[in-house]
């Protein structure tokens, strides 16, 4: 008897441990099925937006490789998504006027660490990611990027139904701030109108470098800079002001991530920007208020230590400054085709400005190179022939004036090397506008209408 009691009891304990019990869930549901659950909310979530999403994408000034971080400039891109079915999404992009056309690509909703939103397929998004700064043009370095994501982790502390317009995210690699705000018609309207287009390229429609926004009686100069960021300047009293911040572009118009504060006024963007070819201005508003942008063939104020500054950087450093287009002329980027130069094979990589480079540390005369950079057996090296300026140039007037010394090698008459020779050696000499902290911009004081951006690769 005592043997089939115990026999009953060994019985039901193991019954008991094999049970499932409403404490090992949640809701009644398992770990798998809360996961699952969880995704298909987050699915629903951004394909119920009948009028698709304003993606706002902001970056913390590092970016990583491996592991390898590097810093470099905060910025903000936007972009309008649809998700039009559960693996594909349609969006535009302001990183650059290509994009203002609609692009589909895929994505995908998965459980990583936690339930994530993965872009999965090239797309508008994976551009300023790009490791190759040919693609991206990113200031950061090979294998960076801008800093920005293309995989991201949902980062709302509530549920998905309960999240309202907006969804909070954080890229997975380089920690990148996203917001998507539920689109209204009007805004996904505007978008598939040419809108986001209109604006982007309106003020590449003032051929001037040096750009004037009227508002309220007040000027302001405005210079976009290659590092995505804009400058406000403005003088007070008699003395030049200015803010730097990043900004985006929507349908609506610019925005200024951080509003422009000058004195009294606070300046949070431009908006309905729509470019006149009659009076060659843009009209605008700001703050409600109208306004008109027009160009100006030289600074609000200049700077004139900064051409001293921009040559003795290279020089002191032992390095050149670089450019990737070569002359912007009259709205044209690249206006002589450096790009296509090539040399006993090897392709173009960047035209380059290199301070004492046959000075007499190589035994020859004091002289500067004004050169293009090609790939020859995977290392970049000297073009076979270019211009050779007189070290330094001229500083006078707060301008940099060059001076020709002479040729390497036999430049072709009308060739883009030729061609971008001229410009330099303009005797108007140029207005160094620093953009950056090893990046400068070099404007033709004569009208305005030509440049060339520089970088420092090192």
């Amino acid at each position: 008897m005592k043997r089939i009691s115990l026999y009953i009891l060994v019985v039901m304990m193991v019954s008991a441990g094999c049970q499932k019990k409403d404490s090992d869930t949640i809701g009644g549901l398992t770990p798998d099925q809360r996961i699952a659950k969880a995704l298909a909310a987050y699915q629903s979530k951004l394909m119920g937006s009948q009028y698709g999403w304003i993606f706002v994408e902001s970056t913390t000034g590092i970016a990583y490789n491996q592991g390898v971080s590097q810093n470099g400039p905060a910025i903000t891109l936007a972009y309008y998504m649809q998700f039009v079915d559960s693996n594909t999404v349609v969006m535009f992009s302001d990183f650059d006027t290509s994009m203002s056309v609609p692009k589909s690509s895929s994505y995908r909703i998965k459980e990583l660490t936690r339930p994530a939103l993965i872009f999965d397929t090239y797309s508008y998004l994976h551009v300023p990611c790009d490791p190759d700064p040919a693609i991206s043009k990113s200031p950061f370095g090979p294998g960076y990027g801008w800093g920005t994501d293309f995989e991201f982790s949902f980062s709302d502390s509530t549920v998905p139904a309960a999240a309202g317009d907006t969804v909070h995210l954080r890229g997975n690699l380089n920690s990148a701030g996203g917001l998507l705000i539920k689109a209204t018609q009007a805004q996904r309207d505007a978008y598939y109108s040419g809108a986001l287009r209109n604006n982007t390229t309106a003020l590449l429609n003032i051929l001037e470098y040096f750009k004037r926004l009227t508002v309220n009686g007040v000027t302001y100069e405005l210079r976009p800079n290659a590092d995505r960021t804009i400058t406000v300047t403005w003088t007070s009293g008699g003395q030049a002001e200015s803010q730097t911040t990043s900004y985006y572009f929507t349908a609506s118009g610019l925005v200024f991530a951080t509003p422009i504060v000058a004195g009294s006024a606070t300046l949070t963007g431009i908006d309905n920007l729509l470019w006149n070819p009659g009076t060659q201005t843009i009209t605008a508003t700001v703050g409600g208020q109208a306004a008109t942008i027009k160009g100006a063939t030289a600074p609000i104020s200049n700077d004139v230590n900064a051409p001293g500054r921009w040559w003795h950087y290279a020089n002191d450093n032992g390095g050149y400054w670089a450019s990737w287009n070569g002359w912007h002329v009259n709205g044209v980027d690249d206006a002589f085709g450096v790009t296509q130069v090539t040399d006993e094979g090897g392709p173009f990589y960047q035209f380059a400005y290199i301070p004492n480079l046959l000075g007499p540390r190589n035994g020859n005369p004091n002289a500067d190179a004004f050169v293009p950079l090609v790939v020859k057996n995977n290392a970049l090296a000297l073009g076979n022939y270019f211009s050779v300026p007189a070290t330094p140039p001229s500083f006078a007037g707060g301008r940099a004036t060059f001076t020709e010394l002479g040729t390497i090698g036999t430049i072709p008459a009308g060739s883009p090397v030729d061609k971008s020779d001229q410009v330099l050696y303009n005797p108007a000499g140029f207005y160094l506008v620093q953009t950056g902290a090893k990046s400068y911009d070099m404007v033709l004081a004569s009208n305005a209408r030509s440049w060339i951006s520089w970088f420092s690769p090192f």
